[in-house]
């Protein structure tokens, strides 16, 4: 009885947010068929208007549709590829004139409520031109969001754990996440990534999760796990899963990839490296259970120094409590898209950069790629290089 309410529930609440989903794009679109057809569209221009509204609905659910796709066509099938495509598209246009369009009509009907009149409010209608500008200034901040999307940074850390690691006096630490192959990095995107890891001559890379999403096609995936053969470091590659894993065909087929690149993926499970530290790896909750944190640890020498990989910026005090000294997570992409950052900060106590509680370190990235809508804004991408400094 339990469980038949909680599908009725889950059902309930899908069609709700459908529902919301659908009536702010109505919104977007009769906005856009006044500017393209004026306010009062006449009878002679029906056709153009049945025209105009099955395009549009056809791009608001491009991407519903894309997803819907995989389950019934090949990933790799030129359809579901563009209608992918046409749906982060569609996403981006949405984030922003969901926005844009209500502030402008609250700022109208306030100066039409103070009678707002003369030559300077025909200056601002004739700026405003039906709201094309509206239209341009939302088109202009996609194309430098995608710009500033596929120019990722490397963010610099260095940090102390007052631990002797064996012979070890300093670490390089090369961390990456959430690159969602697929919409945004393609071959190309891999190289570079590979490139960039090597050029910062890492000790140990470390890949927190999110490397695929439901956009990755097979041949991608076949792509990355030849070319992450040419990632150079001392001790390695190490991978754990983040919830787009799951969510994509069957986490186990993601990670057999990463084993292909000879990765070393780690799924609720510790290992010693060269006798100096510790690095645990915890599976994403999305995958259903997690292992305590003191179950995966209970073998593990907690004097030498314990490098946590946790997709999520969570569990923070189980880590902590737990004589973890360097937890690294991704998942945030910090928002990804202004103002949604600020969703991120009430969410999580830290959603990016770094945090130190006594001896326990934090670092969260805003991750590498993207999902959804293939831009940046107020954001950046980027691969995390840290120094970590050893006692003596």
């Amino acid at each position: 009885m339990k469980s038949t309410l909680i599908v009725i529930g889950n059902i309930i609440l899908v069609i709700l947010i459908l529902f919301i989903y659908t009536m702010l794009w109505y919104y977007i679109g009769a906005k856009g068929k006044g500017i393209i057809f004026g306010v009062n569209l006449r009878k002679k221009e029906g056709l153009k208007a049945v025209a105009y509204w099955g395009i549009f609905w056809f791009l608001a659910f491009s991407f519903i549709l894309s997803v819907a796709s995989r389950s019934t066509i090949s990933i790799n099938n030129k359809i579901t590829g563009i209608l992918t495509y046409l749906g982060a598209i569609s996403l981006a246009l949405f984030c922003y004139l969901i926005i844009i369009f209500p502030i402008t009509d609250l700022i109208r009907f306030i100066l039409n409520k103070l009678g707002f009149s003369g030559s300077l409010r025909e200056y601002m209608s004739i700026i405003y031109g039906r709201g094309i500008s509206i239209f341009i200034a939302v088109i202009i901040i996609i194309l430098f969001g995608f710009w500033h999307a596929i120019h990722q940074t490397t963010t610099n850390y260095n940090i102390s754990i007052n631990k002797k690691a064996g012979k070890l006096k300093q670490l390089n630490v090369v961390m990456v996440s959430d690159v969602h192959m697929g919409i945004m990095i393609r071959e190309r995107g891999i190289d570079k990534l590979v490139t960039s890891i090597n050029k910062l001559k890492p000790d140990v890379v470390f890949f927190c999760g999110d490397m695929v999403d439901e956009s990755t096609p097979t041949s991608l995936e076949k792509y990355y796990s030849s070319a992450f053969k040419e990632i150079i470091s001392k001790y390695g590659v190490y991978a754990i899963t983040g919830n787009h894993e799951y969510a994509t065909q069957n986490s186990e087929v993601a990670m057999n990839y990463m084993k292909k690149a000879d990765i070393k993926v780690l799924e609720d499970k510790a290992v010693k490296v060269d006798n100096s530290f510790y690095v645990i790896g915890r599976n994403d909750a999305a995958g259903g259970k997690v292992k305590p944190l003191n179950e995966i640890m209970k073998n593990a020498d907690k004097r030498l120094p314990i490098i946590a990989l946790n997709h999520r910026p969570v569990a923070l005090e189980e880590a902590e409590k737990n004589g973890v000294d360097l937890q690294l997570s991704g998942h945030t992409h910090e928002g990804q898209i202004f103002p949604f950052n600020f969703t991120t900060k009430l969410v999580f106590e830290d959603d990016y950069g770094y945090l130190k509680k006594k001896d326990f370190n934090l670092i969260v990235t805003s991750g590498y790629g993207t999902w959804g809508p293939p831009i940046r804004i107020g954001t950046k991408g980027e691969i995390v290089n840290i120094k970590i400094d050893f006692m003596n």
